[in-house]
């Protein structure tokens, strides 16, 4: 049986996220794992503006709020016993940047929430949890 020694989580603080992320607290714990809290910043989703001056000031409000998000998590894993450390990453696609860390770190498994999307609107905005699923090259779990 594969040992699970550092899992990945991605979160975003979200309730899907919030989900996965107790539920990878717990797994990592469990297992005496490490654990990595990934928030990921999808810069290439911001809206063009016509003020392209704002653009490092949104950039940075991203950053900012990326940081509290992470370390409300990171805390909430330590206060939990759990070795942790928290990454904020910059990336066109959330679902590959989390594959891209999880190589990185060389998780052996990656935990992503679900948000259940459904019909047309799954269709249009796809999901990172199914991306994850379809392209990640390690165990991953969807918490719904």
């Amino acid at each position: 049986m594969p040992t699970i020694e550092r899992i990945l989580v991605g979160y975003d603080g979200s309730v899907a996220g919030a989900k996965a992320l107790s539920y990878a607290i717990m797994l990592a714990k469990n297992f005496r794992a490490k654990l990595y809290i990934l928030h990921v910043i999808e810069a290439g989703k911001l809206a063009v503006t016509t003020e392209v001056s704002m653009y490092p000031s949104i950039i940075e409000s991203l950053e900012r709020s990326g940081r509290e998000i992470l370390t409300r998590a990171v805390d909430e894993a330590r206060n939990a016993g759990v070795d942790v450390e928290g990454l904020l990453e910059m990336g066109s696609d959330a679902a590959e940047t989390i594959i891209n860390t999880a190589d990185r770190v060389n998780a052996d498994l990656i935990v992503v929430g679900s948000r259940g999307l459904k019909g047309l609107t799954r269709f249009l905005l796809g999901s990172v949890s199914e991306k994850v699923v379809r392209y990640a090259n390690r165990p991953v779990l969807v918490v719904h």
